[in-house]
């Protein structure tokens, strides 16, 4: 994912998604937390929410849709290098194995851990979100929805009722790119939220089952972040069998 934060008139634009939510700041030494309390077991989080530009508006407009609690971590970048949240390490764009363990990357995930478990109101979630972005060119035409806990049949009528959801978007938001969308376990895909199901956020008892959403720029960008927080509603609707 490459590093890409919002612009200004992005920001601007965004500045109302989620504003009638009831949130919760919590400042850390490195970032901050914000979140909204789950009611009904959905979480909608954005663990990059400045690494990856509007990432964490689109988390805020899903959540408030889909009548689920958000948490978004916003900067905690240190020296161009990204602490990742979700896990307890730092650097972005290598291999789980060369991701740094460090004290602070264990910090803040651990922080970011106890901000998603206070936020689930301290009991089992039915489906814990992520909302990532990124700028790569072999992936610009494709929304990519990794998974933990979601069989081939679940993903299956996700990917069915895609095109559905696509065309409502689009009726709603005529800027938002014409994408196609590509999910496990059913397809192969580039971003798989390997580190996080291996020593992160996956691994934890709350997110039996789980969505890791990637979205290219175009769908994030200006009007099209709308549509973004529309798509992964609807789908959080459909996996957390919520009419």
């Amino acid at each position: 994912m490459r590093h890409e934060f919002a612009g200004t008139a992005a920001l601007l634009l965004l500045a109302g998604i989620g504003a009638a939510s009831a949130q919760e700041r919590q400042r850390h030494a490195l970032g901050e937390f914000e979140s909204g309390a789950s009611s009904n077991g959905v979480l909608v989080t954005a663990p990059h929410g400045t690494f990856d530009a509007n990432s964490g508006p689109i988390a805020i407009e899903a959540a408030r849709l889909a009548g689920a609690g958000h948490v978004v971590a916003s900067r905690f970048v240190v020296d161009k290098v990204r602490i990742n949240v979700n896990r307890p390490t730092e650097g972005a764009f290598q291999g789980c194995a060369r991701e740094a363990r460090t004290e602070r990357a264990k910090d803040v995930y651990e922080a970011y851990s106890a901000r998603v478990a206070s936020a689930a109101g301290g009991k089992p979630l039915r489906l814990y979100v992520e909302v990532h972005g990124n700028s790569n060119p072999k992936t610009a035409q494709n929304i990519e929805v990794a998974t933990i806990g979601i069989d081939a049949a679940e993903a299956r009528a996700v990917r069915d009722a895609y095109p559905e959801m696509l065309a409502r978007v689009r009726a709603a938001v005529p800027g938002f790119p014409e994408l196609a969308l590509a999910i496990e376990p059913v397809d192969r895909i580039t971003y798989t939220a390997r580190c996080a199901k291996e020593f992160g956020i996956f691994t934890r008892e709350f997110a039996q089952r789980g969505v890791h959403f990637e979205f290219p720029r175009s769908a994030r960008e200006f009007d099209a972040a709308r549509g973004a927080a529309m798509l992964v509603a609807d789908v959080v609707r459909r996996l957390s069998n919520k009419p």
